[in-house]
């Protein structure tokens, strides 16, 4: 029982000095400031605390591991390539005849009659590039007349017993090739039918 005593009363008496050391540098105060290897350090020389000088001190600790740490950036290269869609050439067209427009609706071509009509052509350029005929070499456009064009070809609709897909003919507006076909076949087996967005 006594031993135990001593120990409470051991433990008592470092509490108690815990707590005046305490009180003590509670009396004196203080102080944050920065040495010259950046750390923030514990000062009680001075007997009042300086918040000015605390924070004066902070900015400069975290003013030197910003210049210590520093953040390289990779070098990133871009390169850019152009790439040009290579349209198939396509001879001059030697006709001199009456050409197709929107208002004359029907003429007689270099290879035979001639129409036009005005339909989503999403499966026929499909169905082409089914065959072969790739973006790169046969793209898809509209010329400036409202022509739709397969590379450098009119677009047209023809009879396929006698001109199968893919057959290239002379219109009246410039070198076809035979995309699609259409019930006026039957009726007029040589007419041809234009591709246009009129």
């Amino acid at each position: 029982m006594k031993h135990f005593n001593r120990k409470i009363k051991g433990a008592l008496l470092i509490l108690v000095i815990c707590l005046v050391a305490f009180i003590g540098f509670s009396k004196t105060g203080i102080l944050f400031s920065d040495s010259s290897t950046g750390v923030i350090t514990v000062s009680t020389k001075k007997k009042a605390f300086d918040p000015n000088h605390y924070v004066a001190s902070v900015a400069k600790v975290t003013q030197k591991q910003e210049e210590v740490t520093t953040t390289q950036a990779a070098t990133t290269t871009t390169k850019t390539t152009t790439t040009k869609k290579q349209v198939q050439s396509v001879p001059a067209s030697s006709w001199t005849g009456e050409v197709l427009t929107k208002s004359k609706g029907v003429v007689n071509g270099p290879s035979g009659k001639e129409s036009y009509y005005n339909l989503n052509m999403t499966s026929v350029i499909n169905a082409m590039r089914r065959l072969g005929y790739s973006e790169a070499e046969y793209p898809y456009w509209i010329r400036e007349d409202g022509v739709k064009m397969l590379g450098g070809y009119v677009i047209v609709a023809a009879n396929y017993e006698i001109r199968p897909r893919g057959t290239i003919l002379e219109s009246s507006l410039g070198y076809a090739i035979v995309c699609d076909t259409g019930g006026f076949a039957k009726r007029n087996p040589t007419q041809i039918d234009i591709a246009v967005n009129w």
